[in-house]
């Protein structure tokens, strides 16, 4: 009898079904994603698998903005955040800078009045070898010093009350292209430490293909 019971079990356990993954905001750790052959992509996106190697969430008020961070296959690193707009999608691609790269690109002088400034600044860029694509000409500031949190973690499944008030903080800095597609983002965090990010508005078309990470054996 117990081997029957044993054998009858086996035959209608269920295999669990794959995990579907039909929407990029709600990619997990170890998913990928390929990007598409447009031309407005830049190289080192342009028809490039990325994976997803980390999920960190950005705090503004009571605002949660989920940020993925993306590894490629050249070991290309970068962070894909996606804003939702009147119901729309768009998806937003950032590659972080360093202090000698953004001293080559902008003048430091007019750099320093998106700090400081009377009025919110207007920053021009040079033109730099490998970067094309991620520069525009002009760019107007819009955001002055707005406090926000980072978390080091994926807070989807939380929400502010689990959250509210933790995070390591810091101010934020945006400029952007009158044509919004490309922008420039700063957090000055305690003690002076800043991070730069190019970032590149693109539509979320641009994302042709999802694969959910494979089931752990």
């Amino acid at each position: 009898m117990k081997s029957f019971v044993k054998g009858l079990w086996s035959r209608t356990k269920s295999t669990p079904k794959p995990r579907a993954l039909d929407n990029v905001e709600d990619l997990l750790v170890g998913d990928m994603i390929q990007l598409s052959d447009s031309f407005g992509l830049p190289p080192r996106l342009r028809d490039q698998q990325f994976r997803v190697i980390g999920i960190v969430t950005y705090q503004f008020e009571h605002e949660f903005q989920t940020t993925f961070n993306l590894e490629g296959i050249n070991d290309d690193h970068l962070d894909l955040t996606i804003n939702n707009e009147a119901g729309r999608q768009s998806a937003a691609f950032s590659l972080s800078v360093d202090q000698s790269l953004v001293e080559q690109i902008f003048d430091m002088d007019g750099f320093s009045q998106v700090f400081d400034g009377d009025a919110l600044a207007r920053l021009s860029a040079s033109k730099h070898e490998g970067f094309e694509h991620w520069l525009a000409d002009d760019y107007q500031q819009e955001i002055r010093a707005e406090r926000g949190y980072f978390h080091n973690q994926d807070c989807r499944a939380g929400g502010p009350s689990k959250f509210d008030g933790d995070g390591e903080a810091f101010d934020y800095y945006f400029l952007v292209t009158p044509d919004r597609t490309h922008g420039v983002e700063i957090e000055v965090y305690g003690g002076g430490e800043t991070e730069v990010s190019l970032t590149i508005f693109r539509p979320v078309t641009d994302i042709k293909e999802l694969w959910p990470a494979a089931p752990a054996s």
